[in-house]
């Protein structure tokens, strides 16, 4: 009865810790939740300068399937076409993402004075990832509706990723550039939570059918011993 008693007492116990982990993870799924829209890019702006219509970003690197001479369809949407500075504009290596390279479209674009929400979005076909992983370099130029270049920022090196599903958080306050990025929840923290709370599963599972084993077996000896009982009992008589 104590090995019973026991072996009941230590299966509820599990029992309890089996939920309180399924209700912790699946409760705090929300802090390893990673939805991040790779195909397109937000832009958040501070001060501009006067006069500023739009902005580029200002890449580098060597990505030739990538590169045009020029995107006639993105100087469409902005109303420029190759002559303009933004388009002609190739200095230490930097030239216009979104006129001398595809794969990117401009979709939003708010730089207005009065606007308490500066931004730009860029639908990028490739994904955001790929995007950077090959053009680590980045400025953003201001211009004016007819693509002169009004200024630029500094200089930012992006972080390369090699894991997980990159967020990208551009910001440009006058001159000042900067990139961060952020992979989410580390692959291990993702994988080892739902392994520990299957293999606690298996170990509940595991003491229950020993104790209802345990409990038959108990059983099959209680009625041999009572039918052994009442052998040797018509055998008296």
């Amino acid at each position: 009865m104590k090995v019973k008693n026991r072996i009941k007492r230590t299966a509820k116990a599990l029992i309890a810790v089996y939920f309180a982990v399924f209700m912790c993870v699946f409760g705090g799924t929300a802090a390893f939740a990673w939805d991040v829209d790779t195909s397109h890019l937000d832009i958040s702006f501070g001060e501009v300068p006067e006069g500023t219509a739009f902005a580029d970003i200002l890449v580098k690197g060597n990505w030739e399937e990538n590169n045009m001479d020029f995107n006639v369809y993105n100087g469409s949407v902005l109303r420029v076409d190759s002559s303009c500075e933004l388009a002609k504009y190739d200095e230490d290596g930097y030239t216009s993402l979104f006129l001398k390279h595809k794969s990117i479209t401009l979709e939003q674009v708010d730089l207005s004075p009065q606007s308490k929400n500066k931004h730009m979005e860029f639908a990028v076909e490739v994904g955001t990832e790929k995007l950077f992983n090959h053009y680590r370099h980045i400025k953003i130029a201001y211009c004016d509706k007819d693509g002169n270049i009004l200024g630029t920022t500094n200089e930012v090196k992006v972080k390369k990723v090699t894991w997980g599903m990159p967020a990208y958080t551009i910001k440009a306050n006058g001159s000042s550039l900067t990139c961060d990025v952020n992979q989410g929840p580390a692959y291990f923290m993702i994988v080892l939570v739902p392994v520990m709370f299957i293999a606690l599963a298996l170990i509940i599972i595991v003491l229950v059918i020993t104790a209802r084993l345990s409990k038959k077996l108990r059983l099959k000896k209680s009625i041999k011993r009572i039918q052994s009982g009442e052998v040797d009992n018509e055998r008296k008589e």
